[in-house]
């Protein structure tokens, strides 16, 4: 979906409007990029503690605009434009769907966004997230489920050769 595109739908579905609401009442500095999308520098509020994050095609940045739209943080400004088109698709059933994914995020690997659905989509790296790490438990999980699968394909087990 083109960007243009994805800006009309987070207005029609409401998303957009409730991102510059949050940046009017965190009293952010506004720019617009040519494709749309709001950058709103300075937020100051609390909640959430990121960095950067995205509510419609707003995004929201702790530090002045132009440092989000500098050459040098395009991957950045990239993995937050992806969550845009996750709310052009989504609209307000986003927030619930992140939270539940933040939520199985945790229980997999401590993180709210490492194994976050949503985050893994928009470029964990390009968002600044280090590759996930699962716990014990889910790791395990996931080491017999793959041992599973490659018994039904007639494969011997993945891993080193057992005697």
């Amino acid at each position: 979906m083109r960007q243009r595109a994805c800006t009309r739908a987070t207005w029609l579905n409401g998303t957009t409007p409730a991102g510059l609401a949050l940046a009017v009442l965190a009293r952010t500095a506004r720019v617009r990029t040519p494709d749309g999308l709001v950058v709103a520098g300075g937020y100051r509020l609390p909640v959430p503690r990121q960095e950067c994050f995205t509510v419609g095609s707003v995004i929201l940045t702790r530090r002045p605009a132009e440092w989000l739209l500098h050459p040098d943080r395009a991957d950045l400004l990239g993995h937050e434009t992806r969550h845009a088109r996750q709310y052009a698709l989504l609209g307000p059933l986003f927030w619930p769907a992140y939270w539940l994914a933040c939520a199985w995020s945790y229980a997999l690997t401590g993180s709210y966004g490492r194994g976050n659905v949503f985050e893994r989509r928009a470029g964990l790296a390009a968002g600044g997230y280090p590759e996930p790490v699962l716990r014990p438990w889910a790791a395990r999980l996931v080491a017999r489920r793959a041992g599973r699968d490659h018994r039904r394909r007639g494969g011997p087990p993945p891993g080193p050769a057992r005697r």
